[in-house]
């Protein structure tokens, strides 16, 4: 018999537990999960399809998307993580926390299309530095 993993590993959407594999998925406060016994190959396979067929089939996470227009123009095939929309008020935000710990947000505002482009790439530039100094 195989040993279990001592590290709990994590998966997009999912758990490594003792007694198996946890797929957990939420949107709209609504959470939809399943527990796959075991550490086979096949479980991991199992708790995998489960969830892309469920991640398919549940409305995108995102709210507010971002324009493949705009994507394309900063070379990007799917929006960055950090990164939110308000075409309302025509800025992009990104929210992280400070040294401190304290919540932060800083926006990139724009005008026009064009500027759009370039509100989402300073926006990306920004995020990018927040990683850098972690």
């Amino acid at each position: 018999m195989k040993k279990r993993p001592t590290v709990f590993t994590e998966f997009k959407n999912m758990r490594v537990l003792p007694s198996g594999y946890q797929v957990a998925v939420t949107r709209k406060k609504k959470e939809f999960s399943k527990h796959f016994a075991g550490h086979s190959k096949a479980a991991l396979k199992a708790a995998e399809r489960w969830r892309d067929d469920l991640l398919r089939f549940l409305p995108d996470k995102r709210k507010r998307k971002i324009p493949r227009k705009v994507l394309a123009a900063v070379g990007l095939k799917k929006p960055a993580v950090g990164v939110s929309r308000s075409p309302e008020r025509r800025f992009y935000q990104v929210a992280y926390r400070n040294r401190g710990g304290k919540p932060r947000a800083r926006t990139f505002s724009w005008s026009d299309y064009k500027g759009e482009m370039g509100a989402y790439a300073a926006a990306m530039k920004f995020r990018r530095g927040l990683e850098r100094r972690r």
